[in-house]
């Protein structure tokens, strides 16, 4: 459910026509490849969210070609956004979109056909972007110590990951950028076995505004070849 007249296939199909510039940008975030820091490989730039809920997320390459655009419907809540992302380059879309009340549907694959996959929404069930404002409502408990589990929609697996989030010490991640006044987190995979599958995520977070400055990982947009890839993105905030 993107809104009554407009699908958020038909929006994406439409911004991705737009120029780069045409937007004033919230947040941007500058993702480099893993022992390459001298430049970013893609931009990622989030527009400020309107009064119906919608945002967009643009990604644009090094030489500021748009590559791929993102469209979020947050009509359901902050930490579990509707969403469809299409990459311009490779004609392949990843999405999740709410079916009912109780289910989502997960898309992946080839734009015109994708694979589809419907999923049982859990407790505490995060949708891409929503990892950020669900970091920010268990943020007391991070700090504690508590190790705070959640549900993640995964389109690139057509399921629903439960993941845990916890914090870290500055000195035990990974991350390449660093400041002394961040909070650390580690996000992994809730289960022994799994784990064994796939990488832990790194965070960073502005302790006084609990902002996202540093997110490492595996990122949502493939090389130009269609590998995926692990980046650290950075992000700053124009608006301010």
């Amino acid at each position: 459910m993107f809104s009554r007249t407009v699908g958020l296939g038909a929006l994406a199909s439409l911004l991705l026509a737009l120029p780069v510039t045409a937007a004033d940008y919230r947040v941007i975030g500058k993702a480099y490849a893993l022992g390459s820091w001298q430049s970013p490989v893609y931009e990622e730039r989030y527009t400020p969210r309107t009064d119906a809920g919608q945002a967009e997320v643009h990604y644009v390459d090094a030489e500021g070609k748009r590559i791929a655009l993102k469209a979020l419907d947050y009509t359901r809540g902050d930490i579990h956004p509707s969403y469809r992302l299409e990459d311009q380059r490779l004609d392949r879309i990843w999405g999740a979109q709410w079916s009912s009340d109780k289910q989502i549907t997960l898309k992946r694959g080839d734009t015109e056909n994708p694979e589809s996959e419907t999923v049982k929404a859990k407790a505490r069930q995060v949708i891409d972007a929503g990892f950020d404002p669900f970091i920010q409502q268990s943020w007391k408990a991070l700090l504690d110590g508590e190790k705070v589990t959640f549900h993640f929609a995964f389109p690139n697996r057509l399921t629903n990951v439960k993941l845990r989030a916890e914090r870290m010490g500055a000195e035990d991640s990974p991350l390449h950028h660093k400041e002394r006044e961040w909070v650390y987190f580690r996000i992994r995979v809730d289960s022994t076995l799994l784990s064994l599958f796939a990488d832990d995520l790194y965070l960073a977070y502005g302790k006084s505004d609990r902002r996202l400055m540093v997110f490492r990982g595996r990122s949502n947009i493939p090389d130009d070849s269609g590998e995926g890839r692990d980046v650290e993105i950075r992000y700053h905030y124009p608006s301010d």
